[in-house]
């Protein structure tokens, strides 16, 4: 079966072929629109059943990230082979192809709306109620960890290897000017003294989150990816960027990018818990270790602001209140857990 390039493509023919059952006059509505998405996600109604459809992006130049990093390969690798051995919700998926030659990427997933809701990372959320996100996490983790087949998985690279090392660093070196202007309230001279020299730490802080037990990373751990369920759970979707690193980084990043804590004892609250379901599940972690891979990964935290705003237009006045946010949050977790001056 060919593999549809846009939401036309996606045919009563095409979706019947697919599913391998009739379908007659889908409706398509495209939903996702200024939330960070690297394709085109629709939802697809037909004889009273919704589907979600994924795609890749429609331009060779929004595909150009994305195809360098393997975002489409890594999440169809994710669907077609860990999904059914991943513990903890996700959509179903009733179809999916890829072709890594031309990035073609198509998966008919299970609508996650079904399940919940999904919060608005803009307005971020609570301790308390990101606690179903730190448990859930655990889980997953504690299924992975130092699972040596993931290592065998062609799609699954760590954290630390290559182009992250290099494009990471060229990307964040062209946004960080930028952000100095569309955020000149929130750099003063202690973050702007860091942000300049936060380009050369970011290839040691992608190897210091390589260094001991490795597990399944989803890697965008935020709310606008996690539908909180009515039984005090989160289903999570968008596993394009999954990777083999060190556990704490996915909470880190959840608390950097997503979580309004006004008590700096928050920070330790939020590692606490984790550490406390890892160790429920049966997974004996080193506190000291985990607690410096922690703040290790509160330093990365900054550059998803960074490269993400960087590339924004004022055009586009979500994607500037969503990044200012998360560089809000991320100097102040920074600030509370003494990173400012960490060096890796």
């Amino acid at each position: 079966m060919t593999i549809p390039k846009t939401v036309d493509d996606l045919t009563p023919a095409w979706l019947s072929d697919a599913l391998g059952r009739k379908v007659v006059d889908p409706n398509i509505e495209m939903i996702g629109v200024g939330v960070g998405l690297v394709g085109s996600l629709c939802r697809v109604s037909f004889d009273g059943e919704t589907i979600v459809a994924k795609l890749a992006a429609a331009t060779e130049e929004n595909r150009f990230v994305p195809a360098m990093l393997n975002f489409y390969g890594r999440e169809f690798g994710f669907y077609t082979q860990l999904s059914e051995r991943t513990p903890i919700k996700h959509p179903k998926c009733f179809y999916a192809a890829h072709d890594p030659e031309t990035q073609d990427t198509v998966l008919l997933l299970e609508d996650a709306a079904a399940y919940g809701e999904c919060r608005d990372q803009i307005a971020g959320c609570t301790l308390e109620s990101a606690r179903p996100a730190l448990a859930t996490v655990a889980r997953l983790h504690a299924h992975y960890w130092e699972d040596a087949s993931l290592a065998e998985l062609d799609f699954l690279p760590k954290l630390c290897d290559e182009p992250y090392p290099s494009a990471v660093p060229f990307a964040y070196d062209m946004a960080w000017p930028v952000i100095q202007e569309l955020y000149a309230d929130l750099v003063d001279a202690r973050l702007k003294e860091f942000g300049d020299r936060y380009s050369a730490q970011i290839a040691p802080i992608f190897d210091r989150l390589c260094d001991g037990p490795l597990t399944l990373s989803h890697g965008d751990w935020r709310v606008d990816n996690l539908f909180f369920t009515r039984e005090n759970d989160v289903l999570a979707v968008d596993w394009q960027i999954i990777d083999r690193s060190v556990g704490p980084r996915d909470i880190a990043y959840l608390i950097t990018q997503s979580v309004n804590i006004d008590d700096p004892a928050g920070y330790r609250v939020a590692f606490d818990e984790y550490v406390a379901d890892l160790a429920a599940l049966g997974v004996d972690v080193d506190p000291s270790w985990a607690w410096e891979q922690y703040r290790v990964g509160a330093l990365l935290g900054f550059v998803y602001p960074v490269v993400a705003g960087g590339g924004l237009g004022v055009d586009d006045p979500r994607g500037l209140e969503l990044c200012g946010r998360m560089l809000q949050r991320c100097i102040s977790a920074i600030d509370a857990l003494d990173a400012f001056e960490l060096t890796v």
